[in-house]
């Protein structure tokens, strides 16, 4: 991507956040005149209309997004093939052959005979860096969505506990919203509450199952998330 191209990527994005031009300016480290081109030109494009993103520079700054993460994964791929930190069941040492696989959202090895990467340090029972002969990511997980309801609708008295039982089992469970959270903890479970969103995309994306229990009025967002990051999931009451 040009360099032209990434600075007004990010003045877009600020946008959205509600920054004005003196305020981008001291974010992006430019001068106010270099903004204010910025401005012009992306005005002339169609991109905004003063201070608001049109339709057209929205679904730019989308596509312009999606480049990069595009670009990002294809760059951890190239770094994940060269090294990458497993934990060593057993002794491993440093020139061993080792299989490895991924568990629970993490790397896994151990010295097998039908092995698919070389250790390059030694640890037994511990973190041990290995060199993969072909690195494939983990398939991305399934996100489920239980839904809460509101506080004012019953929250989390109105909830089938034992439903919520069932559908965490050997899933990575997040929690957002309050009422969400003390579902979780009527149930019992261990959920993952500041961050939980960026938290259930990452367990996702390491291949990991994941129940996301949700305050029906954050439902809408949690689904856009998810649809932008392409993952797959279902909902239930």
């Amino acid at each position: 991507m040009k360099r032209r191209d990434t600075v007004k990527m990010l003045i877009l994005s600020l946008l959205l956040d509600g920054l004005n031009q003196r305020e981008i300016s001291k974010r992006l480290n430019l001068t106010p005149q270099a903004i204010s081109e910025y401005f012009k030109e992306l005005s002339s494009e169609g991109f905004v209309e003063g201070y608001e993103l049109t339709d057209k520079g929205l679904k730019w700054l989308v596509e312009k997004m999606y480049e990069v993460h595009t670009w990002s994964e294809d760059i951890l791929k190239r770094v994940f093939s060269a090294k990458v930190v497993a934990v060593a069941l057993g002794n491993v040492r440093r020139g061993d052959k080792v299989r490895y696989w991924f568990e629970g959202g993490i790397i896994y090895c151990k010295v097998d005979r039908d092995y698919n990467a070389v250790a390059l340090t030694d640890g037994r029972d511990e973190e041990v860096l290995i060199k993969p002969i072909s690195f494939k990511p983990p398939e991305k997980g399934r996100v489920t969505i239980y839904q809460v309801p509101d506080v004012a609708l019953g929250g989390s008295k109105s909830i089938d506990i034992n439903k919520l039982k069932k559908l965490a089992k050997n899933k990575f469970v997040v929690a957002l919203g309050v009422e969400a959270l003390v579902a979780c903890k009527k149930a019992k479970l261990n959920a993952v509450f500041f961050g939980s969103k960026y938290s259930c995309i990452e367990a996702a994306y390491h291949g990991c199952d994941v129940l996301a229990v949700c305050t029906q009025s954050l439902v809408k967002d949690l689904i856009h998330i998810l649809i932008d990051e392409e993952l797959n999931y279902s909902i239930e009451h």
